[in-house]
């Protein structure tokens, strides 16, 4: 029991990636990666807003300064800090999945990456748990990845975008992943924003600061992956794949899931592979969202769909999140049960990743 009161199973925290885990990327594609990572900084070069702060410092950017980061013994002493029992991490969206759009080379960075995160987590097996980026340009690859990851590597997910490039996720070279994902028992976790170097865009394109690209792109991007799994008939393919739609907030869910509806009810024959409505996928017991502490949208969203779909996010430790306060803050809310709290904090995380 944390120091709320409540078992605390943070859905969706970063970090989890050992200083200088790029060294271990095989030799023959370090020049590729060097390469890519000026590309990157060039990319994101002129966007205001963009890089790191000062645990107390003033500046909008990516992550707070916490050892915790890459660390795992000071990540154990955070959670402690904020009252969090046991965490599940992802990794930054860099684009791995498509790499360059080398096929070898994604599947080498993943492997990599997939590889020393796991020894972050070996710290405190616990308490310490991780997702599989996975090699999404190639399926098959993708896979089989999976499959390494949570057999030899125990993690307990997969994380994807919410698109791959010009690819929405129902696209059928895809059904091979979340069969995988089925088999294995394992939920599929989409994140992030279509921010990506070599992504197709959805918003990096249009917008020029920080402010205008992260507000806009999360919750756009949540919106497509969500129609593809329901609408576009993943969910109805597989009848067991849980997934779960994180860091975009959730205060938009219901008026999109009831748009959804209604525009599946007046067009039934432009999505003939379902058999009801997409709202009805999603609250079937399957699918989750992330929420901030802090959001006033949650006790709508509990109210209007139930107490079964909102999961605790600490987002552990990027420049918006609440640390050290999640826990408290969330905990303290007079306008959320303690049947929801409960739900939010342990049952729904619980459930999402099949934890004991």
């Amino acid at each position: 029991m944390g120091r709320f009161g409540y078992h605390v199973i943070d859905a969706d925290g970063h970090g989890g990636d050992l200083p200088r885990w790029h060294e271990r990327i095989p030799a023959r594609f370090q020049p590729l990666w060097e390469a890519r990572r000026e590309r990157i900084k060039k990319q994101f070069a002129n966007l205001p807003g963009v890089g790191v702060k000062e645990t107390r410092g003033t500046a909008k950017l990516d992550s707070l300064e916490r050892p915790g980061m890459t660390d795992p013994q000071a990540r154990l002493e955070d959670m402690d800090l904020e009252g969090i029992d046991r965490t599940v991490m992802f990794p930054g969206g860099a684009g791995e999945e498509w790499a360059g759009l080398d096929r070898d080379f994604a599947i080498a960075l993943c492997r990599t990456l997939n590889d020393t995160r796991a020894e972050y987590t070996r710290h405190a097996p616990a308490r310490l748990k991780s997702v599989a980026k996975l090699p999404m340009i190639d399926p098959e690859a993708a896979a089989a990845e999976l499959r390494r990851a949570v057999t030899e590597l125990g993690m307990v997910g997969m994380v994807t975008p919410q698109h791959i490039r010009e690819k929405n996720l129902d696209h059928p070279s895809f059904d091979v992943v979340w069969a995988e994902a089925e088999r294995l028992g394992v939920p599929v976790c989409v994140h992030g924003g279509g921010q990506a170097i070599d992504q197709v865009p959805i918003g990096v394109d249009r917008w020029k600061t920080r402010l205008e690209v992260h507000a806009f792109t999360h919750p756009v991007g949540q919106m497509i992956a969500i129609m593809a799994f329901t609408a576009g008939g993943i969910l109805h393919r597989f009848p067991r794949l849980r997934v779960a739609f994180l860091e975009a907030g959730v205060g938009w869910l219901p008026f999109w899931l009831e748009r959804l509806d209604e525009h599946w009810e007046l067009t039934p024959e432009q999505a003939p592979e379902i058999d009801r409505r997409p709202s009805e996928y999603f609250l079937s017991g399957r699918c989750f969202i992330g929420c901030d502490p802090d959001e006033k949208g949650v006790a709508h969203v509990v109210e209007s769909l139930g107490e079964g779909v909102v999961v605790y996010a600490s987002d552990y430790c990027h420049w918006d999140c609440k640390f050290p306060d999640t826990v408290k803050i969330l905990a303290g809310r007079a306008d959320l049960s303690e049947r929801a709290k409960q739900a939010i904090f342990d049952d729904n995380p619980r459930r999402l990743y099949a934890l004991s």
